[in-house]
């Protein structure tokens, strides 16, 4: 495991968590997830509406500055997506324990990371 979960040259500054700010974001630099983003932002508002609450928003929000912000670190997404991987394919329990906690520990930084 990584001693800094995130980690590696940033490809983009942080974005401003509005969705301006993330939607400029995923298209520099995950603009096949474009789709993904605008259908999120559709339900979350749809929800938010609907449910007379900012929750929906603010879960749109830290769910796509928490992407970002991994895959501003093009290091950190790979070792991300290897962790992933291995904890659902690895031959032994404790190697995909092991990966799944790498995975978890890269997400929590991320986590920590935009919610300053």
């Amino acid at each position: 495991m990584s001693a800094q979960p995130i980690h590696g040259p940033e490809l983009i500054p942080r974005p401003a968590q509005t969705p301006t700010g993330l939607y400029e974001a995923v298209a520099a630099i995950l603009p096949h997830r474009l789709p993904e983003l605008t259908a999120d932002q559709t339900r979350a508002m749809t929800e938010a509406v609907e449910k007379n609450s900012l929750k929906p928003l603010l879960r749109f929000t830290l769910k796509w500055a928490v992407d970002i912000e991994i895959a501003r670190h093009p290091e950190t997404l790979a070792e991300l997506h290897r962790a992933e991987y291995l904890a659902q394919h690895a031959l032994t329990l404790d190697e995909r324990r092991r990966q799944a906690a790498l995975a978890g520990a890269i997400v929590s930084a991320a986590v920590e990371a935009v919610r300053g």
